[in-house]
Order: C-alpha cells, then sequence, then structure tokens
C-alpha cells in the first residue's frame, strides 16, 4: 500500500494521460460533475456520483461496429488504452457484471476490446454519496474487492492507495506515491472499510422484495400501478450502470458504402419486444416494468453477478433521476410493503 498527498493528484493524473485516453471527473459550469476527458482545469476530486455511469466507455450509447466501402467488409473493432479514473466501487461492479453477461455466452468483441484496454481506478466511498445509495444493501461497495487496477480511500489530506493488479502496481511505484510505513497498515485499511461499511444504511425492503418475488411475485396491482404512472422516458435504463440492451441497425452513409450500428435500447420501449407478427409478449406498460424490475431482482444469472446481491448495485440513479419516482428503491418498497 502506498500514500499520496491529494494534491499531487493532479499532476499525476497529468502525466497518465500521455499513455492514456484518461476518463476522469470533471466540473461543469452548472455545478454537474461528468466523466470527461481529463482536463486539469475542469478535474475534482470532491464530487458525488455523476448522473450517468461510465458503462458507455465499454458500450457506447452509438458505435459502428463494422462497414461496408465499396463492397469490402471492414471490422469496426476498435483499441485505444483508455483509464477511468475514480469511478466509485457500485459503477465498477456494474462494468464487472455487464463484462460477464457479454462475454459469458459468447465473445463480443467489441465490448471485449474495450474492457481489455481500460484501466479502472477506483474512489472508495467513505460515505453515502447521497440519500438513494443502497450499495451495502446489494454488496457492491462502498469500495471494491477484486478487479480494479488501483483504488483510493480517502484519509483527508492523503489518499491511501491499493493497487489491484501488476500494472496497478508499477504505476504507483515511484514518486509522488510513498511507502504507507505503519506496522498495522492493513488493520487501517479494513478499519477504513469497515467505517465506510457502516456509513450507508441497509434498505431492508430490497430483500423483502426479492423473497416476495421470490416466493411467487408481487401482487400485479402494483406493477399495474406503476405501469400507469411510467411515461416510458427510458430514463432509468440509460443511468443504470447494469443495463445492456441494444438494438442494431443499418444505415447507409453514400452510394454503394454503409454501416452497421449498435445503440442503446430499452426494454420499457413497446417497440423493444414487438415480434415481426406484430405480437407483443409485453404488451402494456406494468408488464414491461415487471420484466425489468424482476431482471435485477430475480431472474438474473448468478455468474454475472461479481460477488453483489442481484443485478441492481445500489447506485440509486433511477430514483434520482425518474420523473414519476418510481425508481428501484420505489419499487422494492412497493412490493415488500405490498402498498397497491
Amino acid at each position: 500500500m502506498k500514500l499520496i498527498a491529494k494534491k499531487d493528484v493532479p499532476a499525476v493524473v497529468d502525466q497518465w494521460s500521455k499513455t492514456y485516453a484518461v476518463l476522469a471527473p470533471s466540473l461543469q459550469r452548472n455545478g454537474e460533475c461528468i466523466f470527461d476527458t481529463f482536463d486539469r482545469a475542469t478535474f475534482t476530486l470532491e464530487y458525488r456520483k455523476p448522473s450517468m455511469p461510465p458503462k458507455s466507455t465499454y458500450l457506447p450509447q452509438s458505435e459502428a461496429i463494422f462497414q461496408v466501402k465499396d463492397g469490402g467488409f471492414i471490422h469496426s473493432a476498435r483499441h485505444e488504452k483508455t483509464m477511468l479514473f475514480g469511478i466509485r466501487a457500485c459503477d465498477h461492479t456494474g462494468i464487472r457484471q455487464a463484462r460477464s453477461f457479454y462475454s459469458r455466452d459468447m465473445d463480443d468483441v467489441y465490448h471485449r476490446c474495450h474492457a481489455e484496454d481500460t484501466l479502472i481506478v477506483v474512489h472508495a466511498c467513505s460515505w453515502p454519496q447521497n440519500e438513494t445509495c443502497f450499495c451495502t444493501t446489494v454488496h457492491s461497495g462502498p469500495y471494491a474487492k477484486e478487479g480494479f487496477d488501483i483504488q483510493l480511500f480517502d484519509m483527508g489530506t492523503d489518499f491511501l492507495v491499493e493497487a489491484g493488479s501488476d500494472t496497478g502496481r508499477e504505476l504507483i511505484a515511484d514518486a509522488p506515491f510513498r511507502a504507507f510505513d505503519v506496522d498495522d497498515a492493513s488493520e487501517r485499511l479494513n478499519r477504513v472499510k469497515h467505517m465506510a461499511l457502516n456509513s450507508i444504511p441497509i434498505v431492508s425492503e430490497v430483500t423483502d422484495a426479492m423473497e416476495i418475488l421470490r416466493a411467487g411475485g408481487a401482487n400485479e396491482t402494483v406493477w399495474e400501478h406503476l405501469g400507469r404512472k411510467c411515461i416510458t422516458c427510458g430514463g432509468c435504463v440509460y443511468v443504470c450502470p447494469t443495463c445492456t440492451c441494444f438494438t442494431v441497425y443499418d444505415r447507409v452513409t453514400s452510394e454503394g458504402n454503409g454501416e452497421r450500428v449498435r445503440a442503446w435500447d430499452t426494454c420499457l420501449y413497446a417497440g423493444f419486444t414487438r415480434e415481426a407478427s406484430g405480437h407483443n409478449p409485453r404488451a402494456s406498460q406494468a408488464l414491461r416494468l415487471k420484466r425489468r424490475h424482476e431482471h435485477k431482482l430475480l431472474y438474473y444469472n448468478e455468474t454475472d453477478n461479481q460477488d453483489a446481491l442481484c443485478g441492481c448495485v445500489g447506485c440509486g440513479r433511477c430514483s434520482d433521476y425518474c420523473p414519476v419516482h418510481i425508481g428501484t428503491i420505489e419499487v422494492v418498497k412497493a412490493i415488500a410493503d405490498h402498498i397497491y
């Protein structure tokens, strides 16, 4: 383990940006923090969870996966050495879950190329990012347990730095990183982790709702009520770190030339499950909401969870940004409390 003064971090990230395309927390004029190309003028270490997760690094919102040019096929898988600096543990878990999903049954070369070329620096949470965080409930945070390259723990004026890979160890081998010369270094780190775990409250309705779903499902009136409220904006899906739905379409770029594009989609849209015959097995918004939340809480593949409790990582973004207040927190409470 190493230490680094917070004041030295911008210079270090600046140096890393000469080797990697660094995506780091950037403070915007409106006060919003986004992950953007590193710029010392907007770089910040004082930020809460950004509205968008970093999943677009691996699954871009829109990406050409191959091109046809003059009758020939051109593969579009891209390689670029990238660093995600300062992502939170819940988002890291989301990345690992999505990576497992995209490699479990077949090798998605596009997702793999992005993943193989991306180095991850996790900024562990010492307290809740806001009142909707429940990573401790679903075992996705507040710190990463594995799969990272470097992890930073807030120690006041310094960061305690934990390396999780050989590449991470190489990056923190030299100054301004300095040895953490104390006999009880591991014990100190465990105390920091323990305090972080205790700072984020458990949302008991999550596990209660999961038990109800396993036992036979929620009352259908719950889904009917939520379906009537939903305005089908898709926002909860697009801010979700673990949603992986996409659509594929072809477009002509010029005469005789074109490309196939993969773009984000959502199971909440009626057209997502509509079949060629016109039949839609999820014909109502109630059924589509039921499908999405049961997929997160009940019908997930154990191999994709990456030691989390379920397919939700507890970031709370869907509750933060749903304009009609039917994010996961509200849904599990409705199920657990039999509100409707």
